[in-house]
Order: structure tokens, then C-alpha cells, then sequence
């Protein structure tokens, strides 16, 4: 019988990747970047990865490029699509679920044509009870399984029904799905429950992703989502407790690349694409490197 370690070891994204690996996800450079200049960004800086989001792929298309051309810009640069943003409506039914399912196979098609990537990320709010909407999320895992992909559930205070790790791994481990985890994103741990001990019942299995950066205690904006969508930090720039969140990883046992996800409306305006993909990894590395030296991150199995 295969274990859920075995399947998610297996998946293709990440076989030579670890943790001293970084992954430049798509909303910190802001969303409508020119592929080229962000993949450009993304090698100076060295990103091992990028992130990409599946409208972003659309319009590209739309634009006249082909799927050889993109290939060709991350082959030249060596810098590699891991993870794969966003599907919504997994559980939708009747002609929303046609919808949905569109939407997944442009997405799936873009990891095909721009992999192996290694996982897909899921958002809510889902419909229905939870049971249901498992239902809805082994399908998707089952599909994408299809692909070599994990799928990557992230829990989102105030946006969705799923608000905490808490949520997130009970529908996760209802659909019972072994390509199936959690993306966990320090803002949203800090910003929501910020409850250690859900992250600790997380078994390691189950972290696909951890996204990375830093920001104010308290908000800047009344509006959620607005406020996590232009008032994100370097990591180390802010107030969350980084090197505690590092600690609790390392006792989980998650060892693996982080995305580093800091969306600054104040820095894409005032830095060009490549400094700002250099302060993002240059202040990641030295918080990565704190953890290091207080014993935060060098325990642990390796995950990926």
C-alpha cells in the first residue's frame, strides 16, 4: 500500500529541491507583469520557481504566445513553474460547477504545458456541509493526481469558511485524498487564529506549501482582503513572530521550499522588478538563516 509520505514524495516539482530553495509567488511582483520580466526578476534574485496564476496563463495565450515560447523563457533562465494559483468553486454544483470544472482544465493544461509543477492551490468558501464539499475536494485532488499534482488548500480569515489550519485539515482529511494538504501562509496563520497548536496537529504529510512574509500586528485596512493585498512586508520588516512560526515548522518536521508571497502596493510602485525580487530573497534568506542560528529550522525530516 502506498502512504500518503511515499505519494507526496513522489510528486515531481520539487525531487531536487529543499529547504534553503525559495519560490517567488505571483501576487509579489503584482499581478499583470510581463512574463519575461518576471521570470527575469525571479533568476536574478534566485528563485528556484515561480509561482503563476491561471489567468495570467490565459492571457498570455490570448496574447499570441505558445506554450514552447513560455518554456523557452524558463529554460533560459533556469527558473521553473512549481506552483500553480488558483482554483475556487471546487464545490460547486449545477452550471457553477460547469464553470468550475472549465477553469480547472485551463489550469491543468497550464501544468502540462509549463511543468511539472508541484501543486495546485485551493482557496474557498465552500457550499454545503463540509462532508459535501470533501466530496467536491477529492475530486479535484483525484484529477490533478492525473497531472502529478498536489493540491494545496489554504485556510483564509474573514474570505472564506475554511478561516483556520483547523478547518482546512478536517475537510482535507475527510476527501482522504494522499495528494491532498494544506498551504500554509503566515499572514493569514498570524492575521486569524494564530494558533500554534492547530499548525501542530498538521501532520507533515499534509503541508504542501508554506507561503512567507511578514506585515503589521494589527491591520492596516478595515477590508481584509484589501489590506492583505497591499500592506504585506519583507519578512523581517514587520511584527509577526517569524522565528516562533519557524520553530513550530521545524517541530512538525516541514522541510521544504517556501514561497515567498509579500504583496506591497507601496514597494511594486516605488522599486523596479529586480531589486524587488532581490529584497524579497535577500530578507527571506536572512530570517531563514535567524532560524538557523536559534535552532528553529534544522530539525526535521526532509518533506519533498
Amino acid at each position: 500500500m502506498t502512504t500518503p509520505s511515499a505519494r507526496l514524495s513522489a510528486l515531481p516539482g520539487y525531487p531536487d529541491l529543499g529547504p534553503d530553495d525559495l519560490i517567488l509567488s505571483h501576487f509579489s511582483l503584482g499581478r499583470y507583469v510581463p512574463f519575461p520580466d518576471r521570470v527575469a526578476a525571479a533568476a536574478g534574485a534566485g528563485f528556484a520557481g515561480i509561482s503563476l496564476y491561471a489567468g495570467d496563463y490565459a492571457r498570455l495565450r490570448a496574447e499570441g504566445w505558445s506554450d514552447a515560447a513560455l518554456r523557452a523563457v524558463l529554460d533560459d533562465h533556469g527558473v521553473r513553474v512549481l506552483e500553480l494559483e488558483a482554483l475556487r468553486g471546487w464545490s460547486a454544483r449545477g452550471q457553477a460547477r460547469t464553470a468550475y470544472l472549465d477553469e480547472e482544465r485551463s489550469l491543468l493544461k497550464m501544468a502540462d504545458a509549463l511543468g511539472p509543477a508541484h501543486h495546485v492551490q485551493a482557496v474557498g468558501p465552500f457550499e454545503g456541509p463540509i462532508e459535501a464539499a470533501a466530496e467536491g475536494f477529492a475530486g479535484m485532488c483525484d484529477r490533478a493526481a492525473e497531472h502529478g499534482l498536489g493540491v494545496a488548500l489554504e485556510f483564509l480569515p474573514e474570505m472564506s469558511n475554511i478561516p483556520d489550519a483547523r478547518v482546512a485539515l478536517e475537510l482535507v482529511e475527510l476527501a482522504g485524498r494522499p495528494n491532498g494538504g494544506l498551504c500554509i501562509d503566515v499572514w493569514h496563520h498570524y492575521r486569524g487564529a494564530a494558533d500554534d497548536d492547530q499548525l501542530r496537529a498538521v501532520p507533515v504529510d499534509r503541508v504542501l506549501s508554506v507561503q512567507f512574509g511578514d506585515g503589521p500586528r494589527q491591520r492596516v485596512l478595515a477590508d481584509y482582503r484589501a489590506d492583505c493585498t497591499t500592506h504585506r512586508l519583507p519578512p523581517g520588516d514587520g511584527e509577526f513572530d517569524l522565528l516562533r512560526f519557524l520553530g513550530v515548522l521545524a517541530e512538525m518536521g516541514v522541510r521544504l521550499p517556501f514561497s515567498v508571497e509579500v504583496i506591497s502596493a507601496e514597494l511594486q510602485e516605488r522599486l523596479p522588478l529586480d531589486a524587488l525580487a532581490r529584497l524579497f530573497a535577500e530578507r527571506t534568506r536572512a530570517v531563514l538563516e535567524a532560524g538557523r542560528s536559534a535552532g528553529a529550522t534544522d530539525t526535521g525530516q526532509q518533506l519533498l
